[in-house]
């Protein structure tokens, strides 16, 4: 039989069974998660960069600037510095403007508790006095330290204003003779700029060749396990089509057993009542009519039997094809008075699992149609959408007075035979609805995976 199937489906040309897309879709879903990631963390390391360069740099600000205030700057202000007399104040002027003369330090304050100004490098400040801020002022008496991005909205900033954004830093420290003072600093931000570009750069590399290394390290795993799902999915297509074939075999052994024993035997006993009714005497009527109406009622059930073995017996889809056997199906529906429309995508029949189950929907719902819907028209459609086949039965009918799992209105035992076919199409990761059309009928509606040579194939335009 395996050898039937391949050399049926070879021969039908440019469907011929390919490799699943399983390896292919994972790994493609791999990369571009992957690249996702990276670009996300990308992304986070450019926007991190710039609030952690600039803490990074105000820490920095802030220890350079405690350690100048506290060895350099103490222990040259002492009581004649805070007099101002020229002859202190000298040596404090030479150091000052010795460490300003490299650029690394913008401007430089010495702050008295009363706000006044006690040193500054700029011309026509010091001697002034300002309001200090609640946090500068917590720092006299002490040795603590504040840093953040200058104000130049302040007054006592009004020189510095021609610059740009400045990192400014007070110290609290005790002068030569032990009198509390703070000591105010300005460092220009070109240092943020500088390491916001080496973070950007370190960091961003550390991340992205450490999520690169861990990808190019997890892709033999995830090839691994996308070929154990590849070969799971192979396995369970090739069971299901062992599975409907055995069902097949099964329904032509049931169909012959019918066709010689039972149908055989209605219909000879169809042939025998005649004979007995004529032997009968005249006067023997009622006996007559009696056998007369057993007769017709035989004649009835040979015709049930009949279309039973048809409904049984399946479909010869290997030769004959799928469109033709759902166009008999329909067929036997139209000579019931029903208007059918059908429209069947022919590359259905380059799989013959699929198309076993697409006929055994269509024929379901057919006679769901015939035995409930009342309809006049029905709609048809088999077709491939992606790597699904979705087959529909519309009708126009009286709608459905149940679910699958519901018994139709006026019958006790359900739809039995939609929910063994939707317990099918479960087990092949599909389903099967009933709903209710609009303005009014039924649409039974199946939703299956594509099994074997059709996997990757364009949908239907």
């Amino acid at each position: 039989m395996r050898s039937d199937r391949a050399s049926g489906r070879a021969s039908r040309g440019p469907l011929a069974p390919g490799r699943s897309t399983v390896v292919r879709s994972a790994v493609t879903r791999f990369v571009v998660w992957s690249v996702a990631v990276l670009l996300v963390v990308a992304s986070g390391t450019l926007l991190l960069s710039q609030p952690l360069a600039e803490s990074l740099s105000l820490h920095e600000a802030d220890v350079r600037s405690v350690a100048f205030a506290n060895s350099v700057v103490a222990p040259l202000v002492d009581e004649g510095v805070r007099a101002g007399r020229p002859e202190a104040m000298a040596p404090l002027e030479r150091l000052m403007r010795a460490r300003m003369a490299d650029g690394s330090i913008a401007h430089m304050k010495i702050w008295t508790a009363d706000g006044l100004v006690l040193w500054t490098d700029e011309a026509g400040m010091t001697g002034r006095t300002y309001e200090l801020d609640p946090d500068v002022a917590a720092l006299f008496g002490g040795t603590g330290a504040t840093a953040e991005l200058s104000d130049l909205d302040k007054p006592e900033n009004a020189a510095e204003q021609s610059h740009e954004e400045l990192i400014e830093v007070y110290v609290g420290f005790l002068a030569a003779d032990g009198h509390p003072l703070v000591f105010e600093a300005y460092w220009p931000t070109e240092r943020i700029q500088h390491d916001v570009a080496d973070i950007r750069w370190q960091f961003t590399t550390l991340g992205l060749v450490s999520l690169l290394l861990l990808a190019l390290a997890l892709l033999p795993l995830a090839l691994s396990l996308a070929r154990r799902v590849d070969r799971g999915l192979a396995e369970r297509e090739e069971m299901m089509a062992h599975a409907l074939s055995a069902s097949d075999l099964e329904r032509r052994r049931l169909s012959q057993d019918l066709h010689d024993g039972l149908v055989q035997d209605i219909v000879g006993l169809g042939y025998a009542l005649p004979t007995v009714a004529a032997a009968l005497p005249e006067e023997a009527t009622a006996e007559r009519h009696l056998l007369e109406q057993a007769s017709a009622d035989l004649a009835r059930s040979a015709t049930g039997a009949r279309e039973l073995l048809t409904d049984v017996y399946p479909a010869d889809l290997r030769s004959g094809g799928l469109v033709a056997a759902v166009e008999e199906l329909a067929d036997r529906q139209r000579r019931r008075g029903t208007d059918v429309d059908v429209s069947v995508d022919p590359r259905l029949d380059d799989s013959l699992a699929v198309a076993q189950l697409t006929f055994r929907v269509v024929r379901e719902g057919l006679r769901n149609v015939d035995k409930h819907a009342d309809a006049s028209t029905v709609a048809v459609s088999a077709a491939l959408r992606g790597e699904r086949v979705v087959v529909e039965v519309r009708d126009d009918g009286v709608g459905p007075s149940a679910t699958v799992d519901e018994p139709p209105a006026g019958s006790n035992r359900g739809h039995l035979g939609l929910r063994l076919l939707r317990d099918t199409l479960r087990s092949l990761g599909g389903d099967l609805t009933l709903g209710r059309e609009t303005p009014g009928g039924a649409v039974l509606r199946a939703d299956f995976p594509v099994l074997g040579p059709m996997s990757g194939l364009p949908s239907a335009s």
